[in-house]
């Protein structure tokens, strides 16, 4: 039986797309909103994003302007190989093409949001190509890339920052809010996986199981054992800064993801959730963005109240709900797809890994139902949060009680791959998704040194200033 054909999940399918200027009529327009994304016929695909450290010839962070710099990679891209610019004023924040797209992130860390893809092997098509792209135009300015998932060398003053708009009103907000939220925005790369859903029951297991294999996510994707030249004891640091960040946009949302839960529940604490900003018009056709009111930390501006009482002479659209759906980061995240964000970023011939796992057990129905059963079980004797710090601090080696990460993790493995081999039964082969659950065996099993040890003993060879080289090297 297919998620489509489930008897008791709801019909929520709607055909028609709102206008994204259209006025949000409602909190049941919100969720409707939400449901637009679910694809009842299929097929189910996947999207991979990625981010890397990008460093210049001297081996420090790339600046955003200069012959060596983000500016110069991005407007490579765009002219010799057709990717469309996004501009803000006139600073390139982005490019587009065919459904994915390059983003400018924080501290420059370089992103590709991948197109949503049928299989991992078109997935690994497209990562050759966007790395081919990214080499010619990077490799003559002397530009490498570090693939790890947190910047283990770079003060927090010495890391570059780009001039996206909305970055200024977020670095003002995260130390009133949280201890790490600097850090998190400057010095961390993640790899995720992005994922369609039928309907409404679909959806919702797909979040509980997303959730409840952070710890396991987290433990084989660890890779971010240092910031700031200090091992922190944690085989994830990036992991770990999440859970001091903003607790309130952060934390698990109370009750989404427990049996029963429905997509409106979901929706209900994204309509509490504090917005960062608010857009305006910026008299020329644009957008700018606006800080909440000065007592916004004491009576935050939340989507509820934008939408009740307006904020800056407007009242939200469907466009205002998409980007603050962005701006929450649970390690599961629901849009019109879901979000799987557990993992530090990994070197480019191990980022077929994260798909691959996800495809073979969250599409899957039989795969899911039994990676629900088997967490279930290891979280009702060891705790969610005590399983998951105990992932970030030790990766594979963490064990609570008698639930050991390293075990657990291989478990999900199995099925994942059982289920793989059901989906290719009906929807053909996908070779390179067999190759990497293969290479994440590898990991789980401990056959060769772990990535977060990889890290250590680059931070530990030194010296510094040709550490973020070496991770470039791998």
């Amino acid at each position: 039986m297919t998620d489509a054909d489930d008897p008791s999940s709801p019909q929520t399918a709607q055909t028609a797309r709102r206008d994204a200027c259209e006025e949000v009529d409602g909190f049941a327009a919100l969720v409707g909103w939400i449901r637009q994304g679910a694809k009842p016929d299929g097929p189910f695909r996947i999207g991979t994003e990625y981010e890397r450290l990008a460093i210049g010839p001297d081996g420090q962070p790339l600046p955003y302007e200069g012959e060596a710099s983000i500016r110069a990679l991005l407007e490579g891209l765009a002219e010799r190989f057709g990717w469309t610019p996004t501009m803000e004023g006139d600073a390139i924040i982005g490019l587009s093409r065919d459904g994915a797209s390059v983003s400018l992130e924080p501290a420059g860390q370089f992103e590709l949001s991948g197109a949503p893809l049928t299989t991992v092997t078109e997935m690994a098509a497209e990562r050759d190509q966007h790395l081919a792209e990214v080499r010619a135009v990077a490799e003559p300015l002397g530009i490498r890339f570090a693939w790890v998932g947190a910047n283990p060398i770079t003060r927090l003053d010495e890391v570059p920052r780009m001039p996206k708009r909305r970055y200024g009103i977020m670095r003002r907000r995260m130390p009133r809010v949280g201890k790490l939220g600097l850090q998190m925005m400057h010095l961390t790369c993640t790899v995720q996986v992005n994922l369609d859903f039928a309907n409404d029951l679909m959806a919702m297991e797909m979040m509980r199981l997303g959730h409840l294999a952070t710890p396991a996510t987290i433990a084989l994707f660890a890779h971010s054992p240092a910031i700031l030249g200090a091992d922190m004891g944690y085989a994830s640091w990036r992991a770990q800064i999440w859970r001091d960040v903003e607790a309130a946009r952060c934390l698990p949302p109370p009750g989404v993801w427990a049996p029963g839960a429905r997509i409106e529940d979901y929706a209900c604490w994204a309509f509490n959730v504090p917005m960062y900003f608010v857009r305006v018009p910026d008299g020329d056709g644009g957008w700018r963005y606006r800080e909440p009111e000065p007592d916004a930390v004491q009576r935050p501006l939340t989507f509820r109240r934008f939408a009740e009482e307006g904020a800056f002479g407007r009242r939200p659209t469907f466009e205002d709900w998409e980007l603050h759906l962005s701006t929450l980061f649970p390690d599961v995240r629901l849009k019109r797809y879901l979000e799987l964000r557990g993992a530090d970023v990994v070197p480019p011939a191990l980022l077929p890994c994260l798909p691959a796992f996800a495809r073979g057990l969250f599409y899957d129905h039989s795969a899911r139902r039994s990676a629900l059963a088997l967490l279930t079980e290891a979280e009702s004797v060891a705790g969610h949060e005590a399983l998951r710090a105990a992932a970030c601090r030790r990766g594979l080696d963490a064990r609570v009680g008698p639930v050991a990460l390293r075990e657990l993790a291989g478990s999900l493995l199995e099925l994942a791959e059982a289920g793989l081999r059901r989906i290719e039964d009906t929807q053909g082969p996908d070779p390179v998704a067999h190759e990497a659950l293969a290479a994440l065996r590898a990991l789980q099993r401990g056959t060769s040194a772990s990535l977060a040890d990889r890290v250590r003993d680059a931070v530990k060879r030194g010296p510094p200033e040709q550490v973020l080289s070496a991770l470039a090297e791998r």
